[in-house]
């Protein structure tokens, strides 16, 4: 339904009663009755003092960005090569934080950056290109590259 543009549509539940915001991307919890159930109400739900307007993601497009999308448990959603290509760089900064252990000044930055590195991976945290230009300069030069390489969250 990615073609259709943000608006009110019949429910996909199937519920002839009401109709569901569509926001150009998911259906939200927003809902309204449709003008069949009850003939005096107001056809602009805005000028209603019970109507919350929808919520509108805001348009990343508009400055380079892309726009994240989620899973139904709040995950980020990722391609297979992109899940591969995270978890590399996961075990890559894994290893780079074993290499550095015997200095303990590197470790303080490494072992945070291989947490979010592995969440991430799990779809937790949003893969960004400034975490990716830190792995890159900070923790692991491959795993960095990896991250770049991959589809980015926010």
């Amino acid at each position: 339904m990615a073609e259709y543009q943000p608006g009110w549509y019949p429910d996909p539940s199937g519920d002839p009663t009401r109709l569901r915001w569509w926001d150009g991307t998911q259906w939200t919890e927003s809902v309204m009755p449709t003008s069949q159930q009850d003939p005096n109400a107001n056809p602009n739900p805005y000028a209603s003092q019970q109507y919350q307007a929808p919520y509108q993601q805001p348009q990343y497009a508009n400055y380079g960005y892309a726009q994240p999308t989620y899973a139904a448990d709040g995950t980020y959603l990722m391609t297979e090569t992109d899940r591969n290509l995270r978890l590399a760089a996961f075990v890559l900064n894994v290893i780079g934080c074993v290499a550095w252990c015997w200095t303990i000044v590197a470790l303080a930055w490494m072992i945070p950056m291989t947490v979010r590195s592995w969440r991430i991976y799990q779809g937790t945290s949003p893969n960004t290109t400034t975490f990716a230009v830190c792995t890159l300069i900070f923790a692991n030069q491959i795993a960095g590259i990896l991250l770049l390489i991959s589809k980015k969250d926010a």
